[in-house]
């Protein structure tokens, strides 16, 4: 009986130390994972469903970003929040020679997560270029999707509709429209003009996949109108711009039926930046849709 005892004990204590390291591994992973051959650096802090990921904007490594730093610090309390490093971009290695797109973006996320054991299902916080990337992930991925944060997200159109825009002759600002004119078309054909080399057009295609989200949250976080994305312009062609920007972020709300949309007040494309306590209503407004509090919507 004594031997029973102790054997016992000795289970429950093993049990409660293997529990405690589960929970340790739980609470914080930081690494590089590999993704086939190539590794990618991954940062997770936190307890809790669901698993809030950020996609940073074009260029920003968010792991060692301050602004997504401090923005996830202040989501940890809450649940699991994680940062990661597209290749190429801060500790993860380069992407495989040529142009990429946002279906390989998806793919080394989804592969680094599952590498590094981080528990499913993903809230996924895209900025810029990378809420083009989530919204991929999420039709790639769509059992492993919990919802979207859209944080003054690139819309598929929105390049092809802005150069549709553009006056064919603007009298006395023909050298700013022109140079506009050559941003955008070389933006869609020209991967090396971006610092990731993104095929843009082939990524917008790939967006245009996910058509529905269901009930699945989606929270939309939108740079003030008074913002101009493409500086330079006479203020008539930007407001003719920003007009459809604005209406190209609404369209979003139509991938759920559990929808919002916040507008910054004076805050232009840098949210996370500019706005981060904006950023973190909005990712914590996701955070409780998830978890069954349908989000009120304000569109």
């Amino acid at each position: 009986m004594r031997a029973l005892f102790i054997a016992t004990l000795l289970l429950c204590i093993a049990s409660g130390a293997s529990g405690v390291v589960a929970a340790a591994q739980e609470k914080s992973i930081d690494g590089r994972f590999d993704v086939g051959g190539r590794f990618i650096r991954l940062s997770c802090k936190g307890t809790g469903r669901p698993t809030v990921v950020v996609d940073a904007g074009m260029g920003t490594a968010p792991v060692e970003d301050a602004g997504w730093r401090a923005i996830a610090a202040q989501v940890e309390p809450v649940t699991r929040v994680c940062l990661y490093d597209r290749a190429g971009l801060g500790q993860s290695d380069p992407a495989q020679p040529g142009p990429r797109s946002s279906l390989n973006a998806a793919h080394d996320l989804h592969a680094a997560l599952s590498a590094a054991g981080v528990p499913r299902p993903y809230l996924l916080v895209g900025h810029s270029v990378g809420g083009l990337h989530a919204q991929v992930f999420a039709a790639q991925y769509p059992a492993d999707t919990a919802g979207l944060v859209l944080v003054s997200t690139t819309h598929p159109d929105q390049f092809s509709t802005w150069l549709a825009l553009l006056p064919a002759s603007a009298p006395g600002e023909e050298k700013a429209v022109t140079e506009a004119r050559s941003f955008l078309t070389s933006v869609q054909t020209d991967p090396t003009r971006n610092e990731e080399r993104l095929d843009m057009h082939a990524s917008a295609l790939e967006a245009h996949q996910l058509t529905s989200l269901g009930r699945k949250p989606v929270v939309v976080l939108t740079h003030s109108p008074r913002f101009r994305m493409i500086p330079g312009l006479s203020e008539p062609i930007a407001v003719r711009l920003e007009d459809a920007t604005q209406r190209m972020q609404r369209q979003f709300l139509s991938l759920s039926t559990n929808a919002r949309q916040n507008v910054a007040e004076r805050a232009g494309h840098g949210l996370p930046h500019e706005a981060p306590a904006f950023v973190v209503d909005g990712i914590l407004q996701g955070v409780a849709a998830v978890r069954g509090h349908p989000l009120r919507r304000r569109d």
